[in-house]
């Protein structure tokens, strides 16, 4: 009876929305203190302070590492975690014959200060972030500026600014001033529904803060906060109270473009545009000229459809209609609309071919609009009072108590000074705050080692996984705080270790035997390139990737089966205009257009992410398409004619030396005797069948820019060895 009585009296507590009781004993809910370095038996391998934790929970197991990869594995490792991209077959070559105890660490030290480490590390920090530059949802509209925000955060990662700083001025850059404006995108990179006659406002104003609120928890504090929007969270000990206390923070945040252009260049662009317009507006009227009568068939066949009521109503006058009449409209009016797709279906074929003709030349002439005047995609702080209501199972419209800004209890740290987002990112920063800098670096942990100390890098609640080494986690997170706050600090410490430059062909069954999950990290893991990489990596190796840094978002060419299933064949171009500029289109994955709703299969098939939540870890799949796409996707094919084209050029016309140089380009290393022997077999077989297509005139696929004087057909056959290096395990993995 009296553990009903309790348990009727938890529940009625709960449903009350009452505060659920601190924690104080979840280890993720205490400030982290640095614990001493473990004692060994055998210190030998001590590199860093990382070596030793490890390697007394291997000690105690009975296990030890594996023994150091070999220096040209090493240094592919170590330069697709720092850059996400391959090291050239003369680093490797350098880096190999340098025998200088201290070439390691130097190695580390030009990789970290390379700026495409920048690029490299936002790509994680992105996903996490829910970045992509379309509002998402049914409208899908575009963020024309929010590139803005990608690239500040890559030149945050290179200039190493402090975390600290990092964090404070994502959450409330625009508080801090002109400078720092930018970063303030963090809180609107989530998926929003855009105000229209159908949507409730309020209902979209809620849904932002939510967003930002969620995306607060999941981001910097690894917490699942919005779990506790509609209730109190069913497993932590936060209550619905402490998520609106969160979003209190945000309440008077408003969504703004702040001007960052000079007024003469926003005078300029407003010419610029107008002129533009002027000579489009002509055109803009043939096609409206062409379409007006099928518009008006299609509304007349509709409306003849209607009820007779209705037909009156819309015959009327709209303003003498009878308030019967006016209701009839606004119900049938929907029906009466004539849409797009009903109009290109209509048109005869010659109209067809007039209006997409049309159509043509207004979208080249768009393509050559100037760039819109620089605008920072941000917040501003509004005057309205910071506070927010509990809302009963998060509906809006049915307020409960009202609260103010304020953190939960259960974190055992001090609540914010000033009650706005500047204060509650101070509250973040602080030394002594449980989950800040414990999730930030068990996030670096997970991008070296594929997976974090806590395998839950967006949940450190009581339903998270544990941590597999506790000590390191603090200890690297008191680093953190210590060192001023510098990721790459931490990023030095991991990659120096022991531990990371291990094998990851580990000898002997016993650590299999003893944890076959590898949660002791007996052996380095072996990992897939993330969509981004292998895609970069394949540019790379074609020699075709263009290294320019920042700017707008780039469209590169669809697919035809994705023209096919999101357009209709008379406007692909109007709502998908590839950047003119075919250099572009090779840039890194990076700065391609990250729409919502349309994803490139390439990038799509090899997990990346959706966007629309938070993506603490990315799945690693494994399904037949990824295959197809890697041997017969267009741009897999294109590139493979360009690698092959750079093999002729590079090394000439040897085909010893070409599948040499392959080789070395695509895998970071020679080939072995048995290898090269079945490529210079397969590589005359193929030329010698191509050379007889083309002598009988049938249709062959040639690389493009075939250097003067080469042979087509050995060309092509080398094209097609580049494809299947391409396709290797050893080209799409790191060990």
């Amino acid at each position: 009876m009296r553990l009903l009585s309790t348990f009727m009296l938890a529940l009625i507590v709960t449903s009350l929305g009452a505060v659920a009781p601190p924690t104080p004993t979840h280890w993720a809910f205490r400030p982290p203190s640095r614990p001493s370095l473990p004692s060994l038996q055998n210190a030998a391998r001590v590199r860093t302070p990382v070596d030793r934790f490890i390697l007394a929970r291997l000690e105690a197991a009975g296990l030890g590492l594996s023994p150091e990869a070999s220096r040209a594995v090493l240094l592919r490792r170590l330069t697709f975690d720092l850059l996400g991209l391959p090291p050239t077959p003369g680093e490797i070559d350098a880096f190999v014959a340098d025998t200088r105890p201290d070439t390691y660490e130097r190695t580390v030290d030009r990789l970290l200060a390379d700026p495409r480490h920048g690029e490299r590390w936002a790509q994680h920090w992105l996903d996490v972030a829910r970045y992509a530059e379309t509002n998402g949802f049914e409208a899908d509209g575009e963020r024309s500026q929010a590139w803005r925000y990608r690239d500040w955060v890559v030149s945050a990662l290179n200039a190493d600014l402090p975390y600290d700083r990092f964090v404070t001025e994502q959450l409330a850059g625009d508080l801090l001033g002109k400078d720092s404006v930018i970063a303030a995108g963090f809180n609107r990179c989530g998926p929003i529904h855009q105000v229209s006659g159908n949507v409730d406002p309020l209902e979209t104003r809620h849904e932002m803060l939510n967003e930002m609120t969620t995306g607060l928890g999941a981001t910097f504090l690894g917490l699942t906060l919005g779990c506790a929007r509609c209730h109190d969270h069913k497993f932590d000990p936060t209550s619905q109270a402490d998520y609106f206390r969160f979003e209190a923070f945000f309440s008077a945040s408003r969504e703004k473009e702040v001007d960052l252009a000079a007024p003469a260049d926003r005078l300029r662009h407003a010419g610029e545009l107008a002129a533009i317009e002027s000579k489009i507006l002509p055109i803009r009227n043939q096609v409206a000229a062409i379409e007006s009568p099928y518009r008006n068939k299609i509304r007349a066949d509709k409306l003849a459809k209607l009820p007779a009521d209705a037909r009156a109503a819309f015959a009327a006058e709209a303003s003498k209609r009878t308030p019967a009449q006016q209701k009839l409209a606004a119900e049938f009016g929907q029906l009466l609309k004539v849409t797009w797709d009903e109009v290109v279906d209509a048109l005869t074929e010659p109209d067809r071919k007039k209006r997409t003709a049309l159509r043509d030349r207004m979208h080249a002439m768009g393509a050559d609009a100037p760039a819109p005047p620089a605008r920072a995609w941000s917040l501003e702080e509004g005057k309205d009072p910071l506070m927010a209501h509990v809302l009963k199972r998060g509906d809006i419209h049915k307020r409960g108590k009202r609260v103010e800004p304020g953190s939960p209890g259960f974190l055992g740290v001090a609540g914010p000074g000033p009650n706005n987002r500047l204060g509650l990112a101070r509250w973040l920063t602080r030394p002594g705050h449980p989950l800040t800098s414990r999730v930030i670096v068990n996030r670096l942990w997970q991008h070296h080692f594929g997976k974090g100390i806590v395998r839950t890098p967006n949940d450190f609640g009581l339903r998270a996984d544990p941590p597999t080494h506790p000590e390191l986690l603090d200890w690297l997170a008191v680093e953190l705080v210590e060192s001023g706050w510098s990721l790459k600090h931490i990023h030095r410490l991991i990659v120096l270790s022991s531990v990371y430059r291990q094998s990851g062909k580990a000898p002997g069954l016993r650590g299999g035997t003893v944890d076959p999950d590898n949660r002791l990290l007996w052996h380095m893991p072996r990992r897939r390139l993330d969509a981004e990489s292998l895609r970069d990596s394949v540019l790379a190796a074609s020699g075709m990737l263009t290294p320019k840094m920042g700017g707008p978002m780039v469209r590169v060419p669809l697919e035809p089966e994705v023209y096919d299933l999101i357009f209709t064949e008379d406007e692909p171009d109007g709502l998908w205009p590839v950047t003119r500029d075919t250099r572009e289109h090779t840039r890194r994955s990076l700065y391609l257009f990250n729409k919502r709703t349309v994803r490139l299969p390439m990038l799509e098939s090899f997990d990346q992410p959706d966007t629309l939540t938070s993506c603490a870890v990315r799945p690693v799949s494994t399904f037949a398409p990824q295959a197809l796409i890697l041997l017969n996707s267009p741009f897999m094919h294109q590139q493979a004619g360009a690698f092959a084209v750079r093999l002729t050029t590079e090394a000439g016309d040897d085909p010893k030396a070409q599948v040499t140089h392959a080789y070395r380009l695509a895998l970071g290393r020679s080939p072995s005797k048995a290898e090269l022997e079945v490529s210079l077999a397969f590589l005359s077989d193929q030329a010698g069948l191509l050379r007889d297509r083309l002598r009988a005139l049938e249709t062959v696929a040639l690389p493009d820019a075939i250097p003067d004087g080469a042979d087509p057909a050995k060309v092509a056959a080398l094209a097609d060895l580049c494809l299947a290096l391409l396709n290797r395990n050893a080209f799409v993995h790191v060990d």
